[in-house]
């Protein structure tokens, strides 16, 4: 009876030591799995911004041989539109260099140029000339493409804030964040007037 007994304290005193172990390695574990989550988080927001700022770079890159394809033909009016694009694409590769991780600054470049653009491409479609030229096409088709690369990277970019962002919210997330010194992440907005969809008509 007596041996059953000590057999029964010491299995009692087994648990609860049991109990404690495993308290002890989640109070360990948890903080470290997040902070583990928070870092890959974080490098995949890096990394989907990385493309973001590649794609602006390209499509501000064929801006100045747009330019120089449509000055020919374009009257006074036009010109100093052409000059505006020029000067916007010419704003944003240097905001490129300079202002890295600063998704606000750049999506108000970024809309600014987009709008000139547009209105620009849509004076180039009244010159026959143009519209039919191999060159304007081809720069025409390299500019939609880039669009296209810009709003898929875009959205790719915000969809990883999104995640990085959710990370931080929890007790833990919070806790973990708060210790490395982490900020939520900016999303890559247009301002609200950059959203009329602009139209090109030939």
């Amino acid at each position: 009876m007596a041996a059953s007994k000590s057999r029964g304290q010491v299995d009692g005193g087994t648990i609860r030591l049991l109990i404690i172990v495993l308290l002890g390695a989640a109070v360990i574990a948890v903080p470290w799995l997040v902070h583990n989550q928070l870092v890959e988080r974080r490098e995949a927001v890096a990394a989907a911004w990385a493309d973001v700022e590649s794609n602006l770079q390209r499509r501000a890159e064929l801006v100045p041989n747009l330019v120089r394809s449509l000055q020919a033909h374009m009257d006074y009016e036009s010109e100093t539109l052409v000059e505006l694009v020029h000067e916007r694409a010419r704003g944003l590769r240097e905001a490129l260099n300079e202002a890295r991780g600063e998704p606000a600054r750049l999506a108000r470049l970024e809309a600014a140029l987009t709008h000139d653009l547009g209105r620009l491409m849509s004076r180039a479609g009244e010159h026959p000339e143009l519209r039919s030229g191999d060159q304007f096409l081809r720069f025409q088709a390299q500019l939609e493409g880039s669009d296209n690369r810009i709003n898929v990277a875009r959205m790719r970019y915000n969809a990883a804030v999104r995640d990085y962002n959710a990370s931080l919210d929890g007790f833990f997330g919070r806790w973990v964040a708060d210790a490395m010194g982490l900020e939520p992440g900016d999303y890559f907005e247009a301002p609200a007037e950059a959203h009329e969809p602009l139209v090109v008509e030939f």
